[in-house]
């Protein structure tokens, strides 16, 4: 319910209660208008018929312009029931109104995360002379895929969980993010891979120096962040 129905509810329920509380309190109400008084003398009451009248064991209003007396027991009772409920209903929906205006989301201040970096997996540092291997071996096309198929190998050999949608490119690449290491050497080593594995242009001697270049960046630079997690040089 938005908040200007909920005002409405509460600006009607307010109404009623109102008015069932003056009519339930208040003085009575007079149904008829009485006559006007013309001052001058009224006509004689007609001669009483001749039958003899039976008096009724109750009186009603004859419409003389009499006011009625106080509500029955009864019906004040049911009255009063009705403002109670009425008061419930209203009060019910002011406080679900209150509630509904102030109601604000709840923030509450934590740390900040204390993030550790891992530690460099020795699979990853145990592959990095058989990657250089394989990419001095054969042609520039087959040493480049060769080589950075090692790499996905040594990546998932960490042990890192893999995501449903991602490539085991797109996953390795990830992986090897989890350190400092140069980024443009990743990204450009991983370029060279997908060019060698799905283009059909012939690939040269350059590209492999290219491949060279950043995979020897991308080793030292665990062989960094290596040494300076342990204090010890890393072989």
């Amino acid at each position: 319910m938005s908040r200007r129905w909920v005002a409405a509810w509460v600006v009607a329920a307010a109404t009623v209660v109102t008015a069932l509380l003056l009519t339930a309190v208040g003085d009575p109400v007079q149904l008829m208008t009485p006559r006007p008084d013309t001052g001058g003398s009224r006509p004689a009451p007609p001669p009483p018929l001749p039958t003899t009248a039976v008096t009724p064991s109750r009186a009603f209003p004859t419409g003389t312009g009499e006011p009625l007396g106080p509500l029955s027991p009864f019906v004040a009772l049911i009255v009063q029931i009705v403002a109670v409920l009425a008061i419930v209903v209203v009060l019910g929906v002011i406080i679900a109104f209150i509630r509904s205006v102030w109601r604000r989301p709840q923030l509450v201040a934590r740390a900040a995360a204390d993030f550790v970096t891992p530690e460099v997996p020795d699979e990853l540092l145990a592959a990095s002379q058989e990657q250089l291997a394989l990419l001095v071996e054969g042609e520039p096309r087959n040493a480049i895929v060769a080589a950075w198929l090692s790499l996905e190998t040594a990546a998932a050999a960490t042990g890192l969980p893999r995501e449903p949608a991602e490539t085991s490119t797109e996953y390795t690449t990830r992986v090897l993010h989890s350190w400092d290491i140069d980024p443009r050497s990743l990204a450009d080593l991983a370029t060279l891979y997908r060019e060698a594995r799905f283009s059909r242009h012939a690939l040269t001697e350059e590209h492999r120096r290219r491949a060279m270049r950043d995979l020897t960046t991308l080793h030292e630079d665990l062989r960094r962040v290596a040494t300076e997690a342990t204090g010890a040089p890393t072989t």
